[in-house]
């Protein structure tokens, strides 16, 4: 794999759900081929839209028709982890591999990117840490409900939550950081054997979380989106070249964003360009 640098920064701006999700298993794909330099990706939601993570079971933990109704996208996210709101947030993926230094394990390869994050959010005075809880001990659809190895929180509450997937040597990690609260449209959207059920999950959820502006009332989604770039620049040690797609890219991502992505549950359909 030839060794590119700089790296990439990209702003893609409002996609639709599903090309948001195409987009990153096209660099990933085109990263593996040693084709494209390591990647950080900040992007944004045409609609409101609730990704699922890779293994989750949409009809039992998911309202699909009060989703649909209130018009509210979903899709299936080639990582892992369980249900995101995206809506008031701040969403970014890092493409990466080995050979620019990636540690090979999923936990190290969580720490060692968290540390861009963790420089990002210290520009507007929050101070966080990767979360030491290895495994949730809660049964909830919601991402956000419980932190692990992958998450940042500070002060204790999940202020960032990451799911990767690896291909060969080379990892996507995808990320959501809430500018806002949305734990009450979340929660509504969620599938729970009573309504009581329903408002202790949302009240754990509450207190377990934290968000931007709570913390930096005027941190705005580009004000957040440089910092990244700077972020990810000072804990790599590499500078970030703000460059597009490709034209293999994009190609590549329409094509998955409308076979692939636009089915729900891509895991049972035949796969053109796959990655898992």
């Amino acid at each position: 794999m030839p060794i590119f640098s700089p790296y990439r920064f990209l702003d893609t701006g409002a996609s639709s759900a599903a090309l948001n999700m195409a987009i990153d298993e096209a660099i990933l794909t085109f990263h593996l081929r040693g084709e494209t330099p390591p990647t950080l990706r900040a992007f944004s939601w045409e609609r409101p839209a609730i990704s699922l993570g890779r293994f989750q079971d949409v009809e039992r933990e998911i309202l699909t028709e009060e989703c649909a109704a209130r018009g509210i996208d979903l899709v299936r996210r080639p990582t892992g982890g369980r249900a995101v709101l995206h809506v008031d947030e701040f969403t970014y993926s890092v493409i990466t591999s080995t050979p620019y230094g990636t540690p090979s394990g999923v936990v190290a390869a969580y720490s060692w990117l968290a540390q861009g994050i963790i420089a990002a959010l210290e520009e507007f005075g929050i101070y966080s840490e990767v979360s030491t809880n290895r495994v949730s001990k809660q049964q909830t659809a919601a991402c956000f409900s419980f932190s692990t190895q992958a998450d940042l929180t500070s002060n204790g509450r999940k202020l960032v939550g990451s799911a990767q997937v690896w291909k060969e040597n080379s990892v996507l990690q995808q990320g959501t950081i809430p500018l806002e609260g949305r734990g009450p449209l979340l929660f509504s959207l969620l599938k729970y054997p009573t309504e009581e059920a329903r408002q202790m999950a949302l009240a754990s959820y509450q207190e377990a979380t934290a968000s931007v502006l709570a913390f930096a009332p005027r941190a705005t989604w580009e004000a957040v989106r440089d910092a990244f770039a700077r972020g990810f620049s000072a804990a790599l040690g590499v500078p970030f070249e703000p460059l597009p797609l490709t034209e293999s890219e994009r190609g590549l991502a329409e094509e998955l964003a409308a076979t692939k992505y636009a089915v729900l549950d891509w895991r049972q359909a035949p796969q053109s360009a796959n990655v898992g």
